[in-house]
């Protein structure tokens, strides 16, 4: 019995001194992968893919429609949001319309995809919407990316400014262009509640950047940029102390 007792005892100690010892290694070296918090969800994000099915949104000078484009940039920074732990939910993950569609016109099928897009974000409750367009003018000069934000969450205004410095720091360091708040004709972001931006990711009537938004490199390397504007943006709300906050006399 006390030999049993023994090979029981002895390695439940020399386990316990393995974790000891681990632990302290940890400690020492700010390793914090053992951390409860680490395998939780980050957040939730709604990535609103705009237009889609029937409504083909803008169609560019080279015959590409909007809508193929702004759900293969969503697709990517999809991608990227959940390799990182971030709950993503798509308000469309295909080529197909959110509203009713047994509506009898086409305005009708309009509004209800419309209602339907805000209504996803409603349920989610506490998250963040990111909209992705592309932007469309009668001359062909125009070109860049500009971001507009909800003017309901006053966080919103920070989270487009986020990403816009890193869309042209990384791709577009000539664009000039400021954010906006939306107004009544940006239906999703003036009526959301949550912390929303819509991005207008570049122009589809100028010939050259047509071409780039068809280019798959240039759709990851803009959803890269919206993700880690989402990134900055969170970050800066993390390192927030009271000291940082508040006003300088």
């Amino acid at each position: 019995m006390k030999r049993n007792y023994q090979k029981i005892v002895f390695p439940a100690i020399v386990f316990a001194a393995f974790l000891f010892f681990a632990f302290q290694t940890v400690q020492a070296f700010g390793i914090v992968a053992f951390h409860a918090d680490f395998f939780k969800k980050k957040g939730t994000v709604v990535i609103d893919a705009g237009h889609g099915g029937e409504d083909g949104g803008a169609v560019g000078v080279n015959g590409v429609m909007e809508k193929d484009i702004n759900l293969a940039i969503a697709l990517n920074l999809q991608k990227y949001l959940q390799e990182n732990n971030f709950e993503v939910i798509m308000i469309r993950d295909g080529d197909y319309a959110v509203g009713d569609q047994s509506l009898g016109s086409i305005s009708e099928r309009k509004r209800s995809d419309t209602k339907n897009r805000l209504r996803t974000v409603e349920e989610m409750g506490k998250c963040i919407l990111i909209s992705i367009h592309q932007n469309y003018f009668t001359e062909g000069k125009y070109d860049g990316a500009q971001v507009f934000y909800s003017p309901n969450d006053t966080e919103s205004s920070s989270l487009a400014e986020a990403i816009r410095q890193n869309i042209t720091s990384s791709l577009q360091p000539e664009n000039k262009r400021e954010n906006k708040a939306a107004e009544k004709n940006i239906y999703l972001l003036y009526h959301t509640t949550v912390p929303a931006v819509l991005v207008e990711c570049g122009f589809l009537s100028n010939p050259a950047e047509a071409e780039r938004l068809c280019d798959e490199k240039y759709q990851k390397d803009m959803a890269a940029a919206i993700y880690n504007g989402l990134i900055d943006y969170l970050s800066a709300k993390t390192d927030k102390t009271p000291s940082e906050t508040s006003s300088v006399a």
